[in-house]
């Protein structure tokens, strides 16, 4: 036998009267378990569908004005739906206006995208073309090499419409478009005489997140759109 705080010796076998067994409380009642999850240290209350649409919805507003590269737009679209906590959505949007401008704010509607304008055109003969960092890419973009190279890095790219159309045509060209993770990447077209590889991560497709239609036709050329990942070499 051993002594207890309150002057009580325990028997053997016989539970300490200072300390409870598990799932008791005074006056007998039981401690349901409900398998809850632990909210990390400021997280109290859990995040709804509701909640993260609208955090979505601030996100593409943002970057229609600017404020957010294609890369930074895919990455916390993609954060924002996994948000499990308030906190994790505040986080998110903690650098950014809590109202739009004028110039990024789209109609109830949804019928116009904010400021689509026209097609922009990059043209090389035999010469090249060289787009990388910060750069404005519009809703749609028109590509063509003739003998020539053309190299366009979207990661740190800004834009305007969530949905992206690049048209890339190549004769006795090379090609090569970097597309950042988090984006939804379709590619299309015809290669004859040609290579076209295709190395992409695109995310399932959830509303918001960024889409990029490419139609990539090839003569003689060699086109690759790729997310800019180094492959790993085989071992010597």
């Amino acid at each position: 036998m051993r002594p207890v705080s309150d002057g009580v010796v325990a028997g053997p076998g016989e539970p300490s009267p200072s300390a409870p067994s598990r799932g008791a409380v005074d006056g007998g009642g039981a401690i349901p378990s409900t398998g809850a999850v632990v909210p990390p240290a400021g997280a109290v209350v859990r995040a709804s569908d509701a909640e993260r649409d609208a955090a979505v919805d601030r996100l593409r507003l943002a970057c229609a004005d600017g404020r957010l590269t294609l890369e930074e737009f895919g990455t916390r679209v993609g954060d924002a739906y996994g948000a499990v906590w308030r906190g994790d959505l505040e986080r998110l949007l903690a650098d950014l206006p809590a109202e739009p401008s004028p110039a990024g704010v789209v109609d109830a509607g949804g019928d116009q995208p904010p400021r689509a304008g026209k097609a922009k055109w990059l043209v090389a003969v035999m010469g090249s073309i060289a787009r990388r960092g910060h750069w404005r890419l519009p809703p749609r973009t028109n590509v063509i090499a003739l003998m020539s190279e053309a190299s366009l890095d979207l990661r740190q790219a800004v834009i305007q419409s969530t949905d992206i159309e690049m048209t890339v045509f190549s004769l006795m060209s090379s090609q090569t478009v970097i597309v950042p993770e988090g984006v939804d990447v379709e590619v299309t077209g015809f290669a004859l005489m040609a290579g076209r590889d295709v190395d992409v991560v695109s995310p399932p497709h959830r509303p918001g997140v960024p889409r990029l239609h490419i139609k990539a036709y090839g003569l003689m050329s060699e086109i690759t759109v790729t997310n800019g990942r180094d492959k790993k070499r085989p071992a010597s």
